[in-house]
């Protein structure tokens, strides 16, 4: 704790950094000089206004704030940064963003405890909670939202880490857009949106976005060297990261890709305050794996894909064909609705939305053996089907003249079917010759209500108070406890639990451009229904389920300082956090098997440092972002684990 402090007295400090260059700039001024500054104070006024409408955000307190006044560390992405670094997926846009690795919030250790909303649609599959960033539309984003830290008493589960929010918006008047672009490995992307206002009432765009590429290899196939001589030639020796020399054979095939995004928006007035939108996506990729190369010749000089490979030194190689065959192919759709309604009644403000995700995903794996090749191997497919059904109630209420209420109802439902089929050919994925098995099924059902007071006390020191309920169940649960074991499902018990997530938060602006932040929460998530009930099998052993897994939750603390330089060109910001995990759920094996468990104890400390420049109203961030994150766990010893496993 002694170190989290001195790292909060350091961020403080940065915040007077800039004070005195701030005091030094006001002295005796002239009055044709008192004229100009007035200026210049006016022109940097709307400049600021131009930013400020650009960097509004909804998600922090489900209001509008701009980022200054929003509680927690907030970042804005607009589609001009998007175009400046010339972004293709939501996912690559957020790697310049500093606190965010690999999608992931806070130094959190997977993509479920971050929470992913398409215009507050959450976008977290229900049976795993990670997002298939690569079906997203981008063309049609007019920002992306991030609130670091977690956010559970406003969304509940998945925002232990925080929350990203893409947002898109209507067209006001007639637009149109295409783009075509050709690349390395014969890669073809091209985009195309429509979209206008008809009759000042409904607003419509329409998208398209598409991209192919033949791939290239990426696999090598590599086997052991031994005692011995050989026919073929070819190849090179190479070292394994494991220490042992090996021989490189082949590769495994050119990975071929071809995903495709529509998308579909519309806003229609209801009256002058109100309005009901209709949000559509479909995401489809396929992907798979070419021929594979061989690098080895028979003595005829022709390609050769097994038999005994001379290396020299009296040393051989032994391959056959079915090493070069280890991936299918795949396919995934990702279809998304949304209907939301907005209302004001007086000063009271409504939106209500309501939604649903569908994931239906397959892949196909090869079962390859002895002289089995590219063209008649066996193999096997897996089937995912996942469903998730939200809606979600929100009232915003002023109550006097300093506080705003947020209250609201959530609910979710999600359901997941998996299962496997034998194939007697690994690339035709109808070609099923087995009954159905390695089956899994779960359902689980989530109510929340939540509240949060806005209390601004006073023009610079703003106190936001929050909580959230959540009651969560889960029932209807199935799993093979041998995978490939046709009939050998057993049926998981229904579960239930609860949690109450509160939160603080305060924003201070001491002076003009500075702005200290600090909050002090607590955030849960509920095991997902991969997690509870998914076991297959993983080489010779395998992966289990856990259906006794209980729900993760935290405690953060931070605190945090935004500084603007020279006419706001200029943004330094530093945060520190302190987070306590408990019944944190991390993966561990013994033998070849794998189990899932809850944690002892879990903590991250870490500080994050940005700076960034505007030299355009419309650009942000053209320099480098730097961040660090130190983190640190405490779990329980693994002998303890084990021994209950035994």
């Amino acid at each position: 704790m002694k170190r989290i402090f001195q790292m909060m007295i350091l961020v403080i400090s940065i915040s007077f950094l800039a004070l005195p260059g701030i005091c030094l700039a006001e002295g005796y001024t002239t009055g044709e000089e008192i004229e100009k500054e007035e200026e210049k104070k006016r022109l940097k006024k709307e400049a600021n206004k131009v930013i400020k409408l650009k960097e509004v955000v909804v998600t922090a307190t489900r209001t509008e704030k701009d980022v200054d006044s929003a509680p927690g560390s907030v970042t804005v992405i607009s589609k001009e940064d998007m175009k400046f670094r010339d972004i293709h997926t939501i996912d690559d846009a957020l790697k310049y963003e500093s606190g965010i690795y690999n999608a992931r919030l806070r130094g959190m250790s997977a993509a479920h405890h971050t929470l992913v909303m398409l215009n507050g649609m959450p976008l977290n599959t229900g049976w795993r909670g990670h997002v298939r960033w690569e079906n997203i539309a981008t063309e049609n984003v007019e920002r992306i939202e991030i609130i670091r830290g977690p956010s559970s008493a406003l969304y509940g589960g998945n925002a232990m880490g925080g929350v990203i929010n893409i947002i898109t918006s209507a067209p006001k008047k007639f637009e149109a857009k295409g783009q075509v672009g050709y690349g390395s490995d014969d890669t073809v992307r091209y985009s195309f949106h429509v979209g206008d206002r008809f009759t000042d009432k409904l607003s419509l765009r329409l998208g398209f976005e598409f991209e192919e590429t033949d791939g290239y290899s990426s696999g090598l196939v590599q086997r052991n060297i031994s005692s011995g001589s050989g026919t073929l030639t070819g190849g090179y020796g190479m070292l394994h990261k494991s220490g042992k020399r090996k021989w490189v054979v082949g590769d495994k095939g050119d990975s071929y890709e071809e995903r495709w995004n529509v998308n579909l928006n519309a806003v229609y007035d209801l009256t002058d305050t109100g309005s009901l939108a209709f949000d559509f996506q479909m995401g489809h990729r396929e992907y798979g794996l070419d021929y594979p190369h061989t690098y080895l010749q028979n003595p005829s000089g022709n390609s050769a894909f097994s038999g005994s490979v001379d290396v020299g030194n009296g040393e051989k190689v032994s391959v056959s064909s079915s090493k070069y065959i280890t991936a299918g192919i795949g396919e995934l759709e990702t279809p998304s609705y949304m209907l939301t309604y907005r209302e004001s009644f007086g000063s009271v403000g409504f939106t209500g939305k309501v939604g649903y995700n569908h994931e239906d995903l397959w892949y196909t794996t090869p079962k390859a053996k002895g002289s089995d090749n590219y063209d008649n191997a066996f193999g096997y497919v897996k089937k995912f089907d996942s469903d998730v059904w939200f809606s979600d109630l929100q009232t915003n209420i002023p109550v006097g003249d300093s506080h705003i209420l947020i209250s609201g109802f959530y609910f979710r439902f999600d359901d997941f079917y998996g299962g496997r089929f034998d194939l007697s050919y690994y690339r035709d994925e109808h070609s099923k010759i087995t009954p159905e098995s390695d089956i899994t099924q779960g359902k689980d059902r989530l109510y929340a209500v939540y509240l949060q007071d806005e209390w601004q006390i006073m023009d610079k020191l703003a106190i936001f108070l929050g909580a959230r309920f959540d009651y969560w169940e889960t029932f209807d649960g199935k799993s093979d406890e041998k995978s490939e074991v046709v009939g050998d499902e057993k049926e998981f018990a229904r579960r239930d639990d609860s949690a109450i997530s509160p939160k603080i938060s305060v924003v201070w602006k001491p002076v003009v451009d500075t702005v200290i932040k600090g909050s002090i929460g607590r955030a849960f998530r509920p095991p997902s229904i991969y997690e509870l009930y998914r076991n297959y099998k993983r080489g010779d052993g395998m992966i289990n389920s856990n259906p006794d897994l209980k729900p993760e939750t935290l405690w953060n603390y931070e605190i945090g300082v935004d500084q603007y330089l020279f006419n706001r060109m200029l943004k330094f910001s530093a945060t520190c956090f302190h987070t306590d995990i408990n019944d944190l759920i991390y993966y561990y094996d013994i033998g070849d098997d794998r189990y899932k468990d809850n944690a002892g104890k879990a903590r991250i400390d870490g500080i994050e440092l940005e700076a960034s420049a505007r030299p355009f109203d419309w650009l942000r961030n053209v320099d480098e972002i730097t961040s660090a994150t130190m983190h640190h766990s405490i779990r329980p010893s693994l002998p303890d684990l084990k021994s209950q496993k035994s």
